[in-house]
């Protein structure tokens, strides 16, 4: 029997998601845990790699069992940083690669951003463009022409947040997209530099990505998969999510106290 299962991590401890012989990763860990609950060749595959330090939320892998395995019980032998939350039977021919679209959000800290003329920026990923200046390209002649189905960017208080859905993304890419709008933001390029470099044929100028550690892969869309929450599973996630977010919540104050008192 094929499984998909929908999984959730903080990737700050991994080495990328994708296999990697003696480096901690997120595919390295699943393999282990569908082996202790017996799975020798589980055949897993993800629905797309994310670097080092780069979270995820949806993201999509798919597996090979002869016995019916819940999300809860690959989360009993997985660590507490990735979490199975969403379950599905699929067919054979099922490839999480071949997804509908996937969604990604980036979250950049500061409010001294023009968000006005950012917007205008993200307003001119909607469509077919070729993102060559946006990535690190796999190979020659390897085509980095991509659809972006939605894009949108706001303002919550001390924070910037983007998010971005497209067909697909080349490597690098959304990080590379939010140093420049991070650039035009900070009145250091304008929306007309941009534009350009969506036109990799006239303009070449390789931007660097932005650091790992404000993205995550926040969901992969399918036609015809319909995935089952597991109540118990997604509970397990939310009191993960929410230990985090305490832990860090209470850091991000305690700074913020001695720079509201002009300490330095």
């Amino acid at each position: 029997m094929k499984f998909a299962f929908k999984i959730a991590y903080f990737g700050e401890n991994f080495h990328g998601s994708q296999f990697q012989p003696d480096q901690r990763t997120v595919e390295g860990e699943v393999i282990n845990a569908l082996r202790r609950l017996g799975v020798e060749n589980p055949r897993l595959r993800s629905a797309g790699r994310t670097d080092a330090g780069v979270h995820a939320y949806g993201q999509v892998i798919s597996f090979y069992s002869d016995e019916k395995i819940f999300p809860r019980m690959l989360n009993a032998e997985l660590p507490e940083d990735i979490t199975a939350w969403a379950w599905a039977k699929v067919s054979e021919d099922f490839d999480p690669r071949k997804a509908k679209s996937r969604v990604y959000t980036y979250v950049m800290y500061g409010s001294d951003y023009d968000i006005s003329a950012m917007r205008k920026a993200v307003k001119e990923l909607i469509g077919v463009h070729d993102f060559s200046n946006f990535t690190k390209k796999f190979g020659e002649g390897e085509s980095c022409v991509r659809e972006i189905i939605r894009a949108d960017i706001r303002a919550d208080r001390e924070f910037i947040i983007f998010e971005i859905e497209g067909n697909a993304f080349t490597w690098n890419m959304v990080r590379c997209i939010v140093t420049a709008i991070m650039e035009i933001g900070k009145q250091h390029r304008s929306v007309e530099w941009f534009r350009e470099l969506l036109n990799p044929e006239k303009h070449k100028e390789r931007v660097e990505p932005a650091p790992p550690y404000g993205l995550i892969l926040k969901d992969v869309k399918y036609d015809g998969v319909e995935f089952e929450v597991d109540d118990y599973a997604l509970k397990t996630l939310q009191s993960r999510i929410e230990s985090r977010i305490a832990y860090h919540g209470t850091i991000f104050k305690l700074f913020s106290l001695f720079r509201q008192s002009g300490i330095s």
